[in-house]
């Protein structure tokens, strides 16, 4: 059996999750969930993934290989895993992930529990069919989306997505806009032409966590466009309407990439950021997080 931790927002939840889909499927093992962190300690986001028809279960108290004591204590866990010299002997079921890129290392660990962020498909890129079925609501859409999707299904529908948020403003982590920052306008530009030069019709559908900042920048669009306001606590449905459409301009963003990765169009076209971290830690390689089949500008 493996454990992974979720964490983050839902797109953070949604790589999680396909990573243990992965890795359960490659080792041929049960695989369970912990979403402990959003009843212990996280609360910046909610957990998501019950909006979805996933697999798994969630882990217990029992499942813990016998650290629930420590995972309680987070803070202390941290130090206690960063400080202890013979970590691996003493925690032999405790990996963390150990850098941004693919680690192959991963499929040769069962009986492990797993934290990180695993932004990558190369963990789960053999499920694409499985997961995008999972990855459909248990609910209705509001009628609010209901309508928006009806207008995405009649045009040919280009999503665009717009991070602002704690990427502009911080949050818990000041330092959050520095190491990530925002796409520039020029990008979206870029990415607008590009579609506009090969696709004819677009019809844009603008995502952002700030829609009045969205409003005012794309209004000189001189294709039709629609700006969405559902709100933070419908982001599942965000998502969805997002996978709906037949081409996608994603953010450096998580979300917006499982947006356009769900997007089950044979032809699509989706534009990508190629920087992905505006001032990234040293040694961070990205190389793995935009699939080959997606443009990078």
């Amino acid at each position: 059996m493996i454990i992974v931790k979720i964490e983050g927002g839902l797109g953070n939840q949604l790589f999680q999750y396909a990573f243990a889909r992965g890795i359960s499927s490659r080792l041929n093992t049960e695989f369970k969930i912990d979403k402990s962190p959003f009843d212990i300690y996280y609360k910046y986001h909610k957990y998501a993934l019950d909006n979805f028809n996933l697999k798994g279960s969630l882990a217990k108290d029992s499942d813990f290989f016998g650290f629930m004591w420590l995972k309680k204590q987070h803070k202390l866990f941290t130090f206690f895993y960063n400080h202890l010299r013979f970590r691996k002997k003493l925690l032999p079921f405790y990996f963390r992930e150990q850098a941004f890129h693919f680690d192959s290392s991963v499929f040769s660990k069962d009986n492990t529990y797993f934290e990180g962020y695993w932004q990558t498909e190369k963990y789960f890129r053999e499920l694409e069919s499985e997961l995008q079925e999972e990855i459909t609501l248990n609910k209705p859409l509001s009628d609010y989306s209901k309508g928006i999707l009806n207008q995405i299904k009649s045009s040919v529908a280009i999503s665009l997505h717009v991070r602002r948020g704690d990427y502009v403003t911080g949050s818990t982590i000041s330092n959050v806009p520095l190491i990530h920052g925002t796409c520039s306008m020029d990008y979206y530009k870029s990415a607008i032409a590009y579609i506009s030069e090969r696709i004819s019709n677009p019809h844009f559908f603008i995502f952002s966590d700030d829609y009045d900042w969205s409003v005012e920048n794309f209004k000189s669009l001189k294709y039709p466009t629609v700006c969405i306001k559902n709100g933070a606590d419908k982001n599942y449905e965000d998502l969805i309407l997002m996978a709906s459409c037949k081409h996608n301009i994603i953010a450096n963003s998580s979300f917006s990439w499982w947006g356009a990765w769900l997007n089950r169009n044979k032809e699509k076209i989706v534009i990508a950021p190629k920087k992905w971290f505006n001032m990234p830690k040293q040694g961070t390689n990205t190389d793995d997080i935009i699939p080959d089949t997606w443009i990078k500008l």
